[in-house]
């Protein structure tokens, strides 16, 4: 896609194609912020810590150059004593080292945050091509490195230009001074000088963080037939939504079917439509229709209902406005609560006949 003129790739990059991006490792990356960062950190900690560095080197130093006699005799004080330097010098730069890593790991989050893609581990001789690296050597990036590079020396130029041009007297007047007043004046103007490059660097790696997304976002730009093409990858054809259609249709048809054993009564017309209705005194206002459906649905309703010995009444007038009107699931009108009240008086007294006749046989 990157080979693609940039007018051809007039359309915004799609969030899918932004998650693929930082799949592959592509990710917005600013190396100005990290970097300023890394000054502005390392300032905030000396200003920290100066004062107990300070003594701690001169501690070790004074502790380094005091020998006895005896001691410069030996020759196994001087490696002690190097190693004891060398340790004390280390945990009074354990700060300094933690501020670097934190910046290290956490500064790039800043900009695109993190992303790791194995597949950038993996050798690919197509980076090793002389031709690529000419390209990337005179590429947009690498033209704005320079620029910035460049800008960024100037503007330490002149950063230390206009800290140092009304201090050369003061500067000159410390021949005059103790070493620790020296180094006291010495140290401000260090410290002063390195706080306005910082606030520099990290204005430069703010702007520098902008430009970097916006090119990331123009780099992943897509061509409209590219866009067409990942729709229609996301979208289901429509032979799919049919058939998922159908298996949706064939559940909640199975589901309706278990409801009929249940049933009080089926209504039918007699042959093209049937209505399964359900009735409890206990739990519903009204009748309820469980299962309905028209010809072949119907003559499997009817044969569920044989089976299980659910009354099917021939009412062809009150079926069809059942099947019009009342949806599944959903309680009948009061319209049609006398037609529907007589079919369920019918089979009330007919089932009740059945079991008088049932329990007389029995006494016989």
């Amino acid at each position: 896609m990157a080979d693609k003129p940039a007018a051809e790739r007039s359309e915004k990059a799609t969030p899918e194609r932004l998650r693929k991006a930082r799949r592959e490792g592509r990710v917005a990356q600013s190396t100005e912020v990290p970097s300023g960062l890394m000054v502005a950190l390392l300032l905030i900690v000396l200003a920290l810590t100066g004062p107990a560095l300070g003594r701690r080197f001169a501690s070790a130093i004074r502790a380094g150059l005091s020998y006895t006699l005896p001691e410069s005799l030996d020759a196994g004080v001087l490696p002690l004593r190097l190693s004891q330097m060398a340790a004390s010098s280390l945990l009074a730069l354990l700060p300094f080292l933690l501020a670097g890593l934190a910046v290290s790991v956490f500064g790039g989050l800043l900009v695109g945050g993190w992303a790791f893609a194995a597949k950038l581990l993996s050798p690919d001789l197509g980076r090793m091509s002389p031709v690529k690296g000419l390209k990337n050597l005179f590429s947009l990036q690498a033209t704005v490195r320079l620029l910035t590079s460049m800008a960024k020396l100037v503007l330490i130029l002149v950063i230390v230009y206009f800290s140092l041009r009304g201090r050369l007297a003061l500067c000159l007047s410390l021949k005059w001074a103790s070493a620790g007043q020296s180094l006291l004046v010495m140290a401000k103007l260090v410290f002063g000088l390195m706080t306005r490059i910082a606030i520099a660097l990290l204005a430069v790696g703010i702007v520098d963080a902008f430009f970097q997304r916006w090119k990331h976002r123009r780099d992943l730009r897509m061509t409209r037939q590219e866009v067409k093409e990942e729709m229609k990858e996301h979208e289901l054809s429509p032979l799919v939504r049919t058939r998922i259609r159908s298996l949706q249709l064939s559940m909640a048809r199975k589901r309706m079917l278990k409801q009929v054993p249940l049933a009080d009564v089926v209504v039918t017309n007699p042959t093209h439509l049937a209505v399964a209705l359900k009735y409890d005194a206990h739990t519903m206002q009204a009748p309820q229709v469980v299962a309905k459906g028209a010809d072949f649905l119907a003559e499997k309703i009817r044969q569920i209902a044989a089976d299980h010995g659910v009354p099917i009444v021939q009412r062809p007038a009150l079926a069809r406005t059942l099947y019009d009107t009342v949806e599944l699931g959903q309680v009948i009108p009061e319209t049609l609560f006398v037609a529907v009240a007589e079919v369920l008086a019918m089979i009330y007294r007919l089932r009740n006949k059945r079991r008088n006749l049932t329990g007389s046989d029995q006494t016989e």
